[in-house]
């Protein structure tokens, strides 16, 4: 096993999160001294009182972008006064996961959309290497985008 250090391990690093059903589609998660609910695999309603596994997924992404512009930004001399990031996932085919019989396809993410809307003096060309290097070191981007097509752009918003 790799080491990271004196008295580290690659096992230090595991992520852990227990996850109980409820009742009908809706599962309570638990991580370290977190817990939040689930509601469904994906809600085809304009609204429900929890979030759906799709959308706690997009959620994710879009708090690891934004963290990860914050921690890298310093390091560019970037300064963000105001970072907003909205993000859309399409399914491949959402009749198959409703068990639609004779429909071809998976229901999983085909594509996830973002838009970063970000309010700095930075130039844009420092924008872009600031969002570049939040790519390289975010962990839900890169696993995601060996997965999905991820399609994003920044919008500087001054």
């Amino acid at each position: 096993m790799a080491s990271n250090g004196p008295g580290t391990s690659q096992e230090e690093f595991k992520w852990k999160a227990r996850v109980s059903w409820v009742t009908g589609e809706r599962s309570v998660a638990y991580s370290r001294n977190n817990s939040f609910l689930i509601e469904k695999q994906a809600s085809f309603k304009e609204k429900d009182p929890h979030p759906s596994a799709i959308e706690y997924l997009l959620g994710a992404l879009g708090g690891d972008i934004a963290a990860g512009f914050q921690t890298v930004a310093p390091r560019f001399g970037v300064s963000i006064e105001a970072l907003e990031i909205s993000l859309s996932g399409q399914l491949n085919n959402s009749l198959t996961m409703l068990g639609v019989i004779g429909e071809a396809g998976h229901p999983g993410l085909e594509t996830i959309e973002g838009r970063i809307f970000i309010s700095t003096e930075a130039t844009e060309e420092k924008i872009e290497k600031v969002w570049q290097s939040v790519q390289d070191r975010s962990p839900l981007f890169n696993t995601l985008k060996r997965a999905v097509k991820l399609d994003f752009s920044l919008v500087i918003v001054l």
